[in-house]
C-alpha cells in the first residue's frame, strides 16, 4: 500500500485503487500539490484499471475535479480505465452539472461494482 498526505493506494491484481483521504481542510497549494501527486503516481505507475473512492471528499473543489480530469486523461492515454466511487450527494450533482457523468468519468454506486466495472 502506498500513502501519502492526500491519498493511500491499494493494490489488488490488476486493480489500483486509489482512495482520498480528508480534503476539508486543504488549500490552494494544497490541492496544487495533490494534483502534481496525483499525476506524478499515474504516470510513474500506468495503472490498468484505477478505481478511485471519493467518499472522504466533502467539498467538492474544482482543483480536485481538474486533478481528476487529468488523471483519467493519462489513464486513458496508457489504454487503461478509471471508474469512480463513493461519491456523495453533493459531488455527483457538481459532475452532472458539468456533464462529466457518463461523458469522462464513470461513476460506480460501489466498489465492487467499481472492481468488476
Amino acid at each position: 500500500m502506498t500513502r501519502n498526505e492526500y491519498f493511500r493506494i491499494e493494490q489488488n491484481g490488476r486493480v489500483t485503487c486509489l482512495r482520498f483521504l480528508d480534503t476539508s481542510r486543504l488549500d490552494t497549494d494544497d490541492y496544487a500539490q495533490l494534483q502534481r501527486d496525483l499525476v506524478d503516481f499515474v504516470e510513474s505507475h500506468l495503472p490498468n484499471k484505477l478505481i478511485v473512492d471519493l467518499s472522504e471528499i466533502v467539498y467538492c473543489s474544482t482543483a480536485l475535479i481538474n486533478a481528476l480530469l487529468m488523471a483519467e486523461r493519462r489513464v486513458r492515454a496508457n489504454n487503461g480505465t478509471m471508474h469512480l466511487f463513493g461519491l456523495n450527494e453533493y459531488m455527483l450533482d457538481t459532475l452532472q452539472r458539468l456533464k462529466l457523468v457518463d461523458t469522462i468519468f464513470s461513476i460506480c454506486s460501489d466498489e465492487s461494482t467499481a472492481q468488476s466495472a
